[in-house]
């Protein structure tokens, strides 16, 4: 490696770190709502949040420079907040399981106002139907978009299926 190229002494990967938290600057607010909605909380989307962005700073020199860095810590988020749902609904489900209640009480009906209930509805979604519902409702992507972020390999056999139907 020839560092004449760099008189600043900083190489090719001082660049990339560079551009990575340059990145992460303009986006941390996205990924923190995108993960606090995941999550239902703005506490632990923020906890995902900072695991992963410390996950992809640490792999950033696996990074494939010749793709755009939003999609891939979205991904990374992404996956970050379904490991905690996962783990959340674990530890749930064991302590629904220890505990055995004494009584049964009647439950009230719940009044919610309709933007609540949309949340009610949307928290209850599997990970990658909530994430689709949030990157289309929050982040305004189209529907290629958010079909090419949840699943690019079924999306692109699915495509050239589609394609060779309408030949």
């Amino acid at each position: 490696m020839n560092n004449a190229e760099y008189p600043d002494g900083s190489g090719p990967f001082e660049a990339r770190y560079l551009a990575f938290l340059e990145t992460v600057t303009n986006l941390r607010s996205s990924l923190h709502r995108y993960c606090s909605r995941m999550t239902g909380s703005v506490l632990d989307g923020e906890d995902v949040v900072q695991d992963a962005l410390f996950e992809a700073y640490r792999k950033v020199d696996q990074y494939d420079d010749s793709r755009p860095l939003k999609p891939w810590l979205f991904r990374i988020a992404h996956n970050r907040c379904v490991d905690f749902l996962r783990r959340r609904g674990v530890r749930v489900e064991a302590e629904t399981a220890a505990l055995s209640p004494d009584s049964v009480e009647a439950a009230e009906p719940a009044v919610l106002g309709v933007g609540r209930a949309i949340e009610h509805l949307v928290t209850s979604l599997p990970p990658k139907e909530r994430a689709c519902v949030l990157l289309k409702d929050v982040f305004d992507y189209t529907l290629e978009e958010i079909a090419h972020s949840s699943n690019p390999p079924l999306v692109a056999s699915r495509l050239r299926s589609t394609a060779a139907d309408q030949n």
